[in-house]
């Protein structure tokens, strides 16, 4: 029997954690604005102009997002998106090279109509390596 073994570059790998943690992300907000004021995936669309079909792809994961997308349904959402670049530090006891700090995308969930300045209540997401 022929066994394949299939190897993930570190960059891609970590690529694809942040890539799910900013989707995870969005479809928190998506709930959270579902629950309390009743948006729906329709309503997403209409303010975006696309059909909802391709709101749901976005959301689900089955359609890559552009990072101006992602800023779209975090202002539809009532959120404000914001990714940081923090340098690469080696962790304590490491004994090769410097390991990668993550990027992270944070998502704002009390941003309000007359503050869009507001921080609290961040959640922030980490790629891990």
């Amino acid at each position: 029997m022929t066994s394949f073994q299939i190897s993930i570059s570190p960059t891609k790998a970590a690529a694809a954690r942040f890539i799910g943690d900013v989707r995870r992300g969005l479809q928190r907000a998506y709930a959270s604005a579902k629950n309390s004021n009743g948006t729906t995936q329709s309503d997403i669309a209409r303010e975006l102009g696309v059909h909802r079909s391709v709101v749901n792809r976005e959301l689900t994961g089955l359609k890559d997002m552009t990072l101006g997308r992602v800023a779209e349904l975090a202002h539809i959402l009532g959120r404000r998106a914001v990714i940081t670049f923090p340098e690469r530090k080696a962790a304590a006891g490491q004994n090769i090279g410097q390991i990668e700090v993550p990027l992270s995308a944070e998502v704002d969930w009390s941003v309000s109509e007359t503050d869009d300045d507001a921080t609290s209540d961040n959640v922030t997401f980490d790629m891990a390596a």
